[in-house]
């Protein structure tokens, strides 16, 4: 779904207003049995929700999706990332149900009840925890996901044990390099008044993209190696809005907010980039054209040897590539291992 998202980052805002290229969009049980058919969902291993700008709870239909795909293709994965602060617990029992037995649901915790809204701003912990504890009750996989920041660094264990009590299948701890130019973020309300700054974590060496990786990114992106996780896993993405990308990092170019700031002009260049391959690969709706006509298109099979080696996109080079001037592999969430 494209929704306004209750995580610093996910939308871009700016004097406390939500990005204006965003708009509320959602999709229905139908649309979903168009493009997931039942030959598609049998011929992949496992698929998730994953709402780049939103979260897949908010989604009316998500439960009746999630049958569906049980339905047809029970040996399918689904897997469902969220920041667990939406519906009640008798809605989150009833996922645990249509799920299929391999499942996984992630909750996107990030601190504990005093620091985790500081992130997940409009969230609270104890309505998350409540929603995951329904969940695990009711026979559902659950999975804890913790972003490290300097406010909440030196909760990660007791975190870790609270996770462990609760039954939590998996705890994964990432660090953060959502910081551009400066090494922190100001959170700021509706009225565009500062309530207080996210800064990234003391206790690891992943910080910010400072302004030298800016003054010389051109350098940096043409000595960049790409190493393409998405060719890698055999991945593909599909928006709110039924198109298809190459990967959830392209997906967000177009609601990319250009401001008047340091990082405006990498900004300008990458939207130039995709401008540039979505004309190649042509229509992309998968509500026009199948998914699998496009990936079986000539255009797709062979683009990319142009977009890593020769006019190499910046987006790939900042998430899948690798430069002795500057690494820019560490600049999405990076798993702490």
């Amino acid at each position: 779904d494209a929704q306004e998202s209750r995580g610093l980052g996910d939308v871009y805002k700016r004097q406390g207003l939500t990005n204006p290229l965003i708009k509320t969009h959602e999709w229905s049980l139908e649309d979903f049995k168009t493009i997931m058919n039942p030959e598609l969902l049998n011929q992949i291993s496992s698929y998730y929700f994953c709402g780049t700008f939103g979260d897949p709870m908010l989604n009316n239909a998500l439960i009746d999706m999630c049958q569906y795909s049980k339905e047809v293709a029970p040996n399918t994965i689904v897997a469902i990332h969220t920041n667990g602060s939406a519906r009640p617990i008798a809605w989150w029992q009833e996922l645990a149900k249509a799920l299929p037995k391999n499942h996984r649901v992630v909750f996107a915790l990030d601190g504990l009840a005093d620091t985790h809204h500081l992130y997940r701003v409009g969230t609270n912990f104890d309505t998350v925890i409540r929603n995951a504890k329904a969940f695990i009750e009711a026979g559902g996989i659950a999975e804890w996901t913790y972003i490290k920041f300097k406010h909440n660094q030196h909760q990660v264990e007791e975190a870790r044990q609270m996770a462990s009590d609760l039954k939590f299948a998996h705890f994964t701890v990432k660090n953060s390099s959502r910081f551009i130019i400066e090494p922190k973020k100001k959170v700021v309300d509706k009225n565009g008044d500062i309530t207080h700054y996210i800064e990234p974590a003391t206790d690891s060496p992943l910080v910010f993209i400072d302004r030298k990786a800016f003054e010389k990114y051109k350098a940096i992106v043409d000595d960049s190696v790409i190493q393409c996780k998405a060719q890698g896993d055999f991945e593909a993405y599909i928006d709110a809005y039924k198109d298809f990308y190459p990967c959830c990092w392209m997906a967000n170019v177009p609601y990319t907010y250009i401001d008047d700031n340091e990082a405006a002009e990498v900004r300008y260049e990458i939207k130039k980039q995709h401008d540039r391959m979505s004309e190649r690969l042509g229509e992309v709706n998968l509500m026009k054209r199948s998914l699998k006509d496009i990936i079986d298109s000539h255009e797709f099979q062979t683009m990319w040897d142009d977009y890593w080696h020769k006019d190499k996109m910046i987006v790939c080079a900042r998430s899948c590539g690798k430069s002795e001037l500057n690494n820019f592999s560490k600049c999405a969430d990076q798993e702490i291992k």
